[in-house]
Formats: structure tokens, C-alpha cells, sequence
């Protein structure tokens, strides 16, 4: 039985990273100090066990929505806690600083969110699915907490489960009937105000530019360094040296690591190139390839950056999560205009049927 819920889950990653990346960024800052004396240390992996702990007592113990939420971000940050020192349980001398810890922990959080996300998106929910989550959204209106958000989910919820169920068309009528409804959670309005602002910014003409422009520039580095790539391999093959040099440099002697990620490197480029041949047809096909393009560097080149520079790649990440959420927006905003326009043409094409009837009559 699945959850519709997709905020808990998305909650518990954000606040698992920023928990992870704070507490890097705290120690670095402050030198790496002791949280207790007389030889004693009280590792951080304990206050991690204890964050899930009191997720997993709320959870127990409570049963309204904003607990389910309180425990998804204390869980995150317990879990963020625990898994920052990874390090010391994969090595023999407990080395918290193994390097490979950081690409080793990335990896962990992008096959964790994929597998979430497959879980979500491998089907609909089911009409008892439907229902059950429906039922878990009445909680709040037994509990006299039900905001709008909530009451439109759950009558969406309830369009989709069996309509002959009894339950079904009570649920619906005392959804439509709650009086009262509460304001939405502090977490609801940021979200909304966030995601105002950010549709605004993000459905400007202006924005749409600056990202092409951003993936033009890219697809130009791409030609000019594969055109560089491709005179050095020449050379090489015919037998100047100093292109010998150059190609071994470049590959920097880290064998199949380096190679992958110029592997990724040149998928990624081949993305863009089709994208910006495919921005004047469709921009929305173009958005697509770009998607692929970053998901391409987030998925193969990042692990590797993670190995070679540690925590220090996290930059990269966070600019193509940015990337990534803009070109899914505008994705959803061209699909958008593209239905209004079929839908105004079917007006159009209708009025004329009736015009031309009325002229043959």
C-alpha cells in the first residue's frame, strides 16, 4: 500500500543532506572539536541514532500529519548524522576522512531517491490506494485541521477509488461539507509562496533565454574541446609527441575513472548538441535533451568528481539539482501552453463546423 504523500520523502532528503553538508562545513570551520572531555568522544553517528530514535517515537506515538512531517525531517537529520561518518566503518583504522566516503555516501542518496521515485511513479494508485490515503487526509478533518490543499488532494484522491465502495461517496460529501478549514502548515506556505515566485521567474521569456544561452555556451565548449580531442588523437596516431603528451596528461593516468567520466562528458555534450538543433522545432524536445544531459553529469560524472575532490563537488550537484528543476518546470509549461492551443483550435475548428452547417441549412 503506497503512499500519495510525496512531501515526507522529500522532506526526509533535504533535511538528511543539509544535515550532512552543515556538519562538514561546521567542523571544517571549527577545527574538528571534541563534544566531550576525559578522553571521552561522543561521536556524531550516536546524535544520528538518536534523531531516528525520536522519528521513530513520533511516529509511534502521534498520528497527525504534522508529527508524520516533524519525524520525516528529524529522521533526515538523524540519518544525515549517521551516514557523515560512513568513513569510519568501511575502513580498518577508522579513518573518518577516507576520501572515497563522500562519492560512496552520493551515490547512496541518488540510487535511494531513483528507487523512491520508481516506487512512486511504476503505476497509479490503485482505486484502495486511492482510498486509504483519502481516509488518512480525514484524520485532519475528524481532527478539525484540514486546509484547502488537503480537501482538493483528498476529493482527487476520492475521483479515483471505486466509486461503488459506500465509503467512498460519505468521504466525499463530509469533504465537501467541512466548514471551518485551518490555515495551511508554516512548510504549505512556504512552499506555495516559493513555488509562486519561482513560476514567475521561471515562465518569464527572459528565463527561458538564459538557460538556452547557458546550454549554447556549453554545446560550444563541447564542439571546441571534441574538435581538440579529435586533432590531439590524430596527431597521436601519426606520431607527434607532443600531442602523445597532451593525450596523456589529459587522461591524467586514473585509467577506467578517467575514462568514464569522459565517457559521460561526451554523452552529455552529444545531448546538448541535439538540443540546440531541436530549440527552433520544439523547444520542449530540447528541454528534454538538456534534462538527460544533466542527468547524464549527475549520474556518472558527479560519482567520480565525489572520489577525486571529496565533499568539494557538492556545488556542481546543487547547480544541476537547479538546473534540473528548471528544465522540468518549463517542460510542464510548454506541455501546458501546447494543450491550450490544441484546446483553442478545437474551439475554433467547432465554430467553424457550426458556421459552415448554418450556411448549408
Amino acid at each position: 500500500m503506497r503512499s500519495a504523500d510525496a512531501e515526507l520523502a522529500d522532506a526526509f532528503f533535504v533535511s538528511a543532506v543539509a544535515t550532512l553538508l552543515l556538519i562538514r562545513i561546521g567542523l571544517e570551520a571549527t577545527g574538528y572539536p571534541r563534544l566531550a572531555g576525559g578522553g571521552l568522544h561522543i561521536a556524531h553517528v550516536l546524535w544520528g541514532g538518536l534523531g531516528m530514535l525520536v522519528a521513530l517515537g513520533l511516529l509511534l506515538l502521534f498520528l497527525s500529519p504534522f508529527t508524520r512531517l516533524l519525524a520525516a525531517i528529524v529522521g533526515g537529520a538523524g540519518f544525515g548524522a549517521f551516514i557523515d561518518e560512513l568513513g569510519k566503518f568501511v575502513t580498518a583504522d577508522n579513518d573518518y576522512f577516507f576520501q572515497p566516503t563522500a562519492a560512496l555516501v552520493y551515490v547512496f542518496f541518488a540510487v535511494m531517491f531513483l528507487a523512491v521515485r520508481q516506487i512512486r511513479r511504476f503505476r497509479r494508485l490503485s482505486p484502495r490506494e486511492s482510498l486509504v490515503n483519502a481516509i488518512e487526509l480525514a484524520e485532519s478533518l475528524v481532527a478539525g485541521e484540514l486546509s484547502e490543499t488537503d480537501r482538493t488532494r483528498a476529493l482527487e484522491l476520492l475521483a479515483d477509488a471505486d466509486a461503488s465502495d459506500p465509503l467512498v461517496s460519505a468521504l466525499r460529501e463530509r469533504f465537501r461539507a467541512a466548514g471551518r478549514l485551518s490555515r495551511p502548515s508554516v512548510v504549505q506556505r512556504i512552499g506555495a509562496t516559493a513555488g509562486d515566485r519561482y513560476s514567475r521567474v521561471a515562465g518569464s521569456r527572459w528565463f527561458r533565454r538564459a538557460i538556452a544561452g547557458l546550454f549554447i555556451l556549453q554545446g560550444a565548449a563541447f564542439v571546441v574541446s571534441l574538435a581538440y580531442a579529435l586533432v590531439v588523437i590524430g596527431g597521436t596516431l601519426i606520431g607527434v609527441e607532443e600531442a602523445r603528451a597532451e593525450l596523456e596528461q589529459a587522461n591524467g593516468g586514473n585509467g577506467v575513472t578517467s575514462w568514464i567520466q569522459i565517457l559521460s562528458g561526451f554523452i552529455a555534450g552529444v545531448l546538448i548538441v541535439r538540443g540546440l538543433l531541436a530549440l527552433r522545432r520544439s523547444r520542449l524536445h530540447a528541454y528534454r535533451a538538456f534534462e538527460l544531459a544533466v542527468l547524464v553529469d549527475l549520474l556518472l560524472a558527479q560519482p567520480f568528481a565525489f572520489l577525486t575532490t571529496g565533499f568539494g563537488a557538492a556545488a556542481d550537484v546543487f547547480i544541476d539539482l537547479a538546473l534540473l528543476a528548471a528544465l522540468r518546470f518549463m517542460q510542464t509549461q510548454e506541455r501546458w501552453m501546447g494543450d491550450a492551443a490544441e484546446s483553442r483550435s478545437g474551439v475554433i475548428l467547432a465554430a467553424q463546423g457550426a458556421t459552415n452547417l448554418g450556411g448549408d441549412r
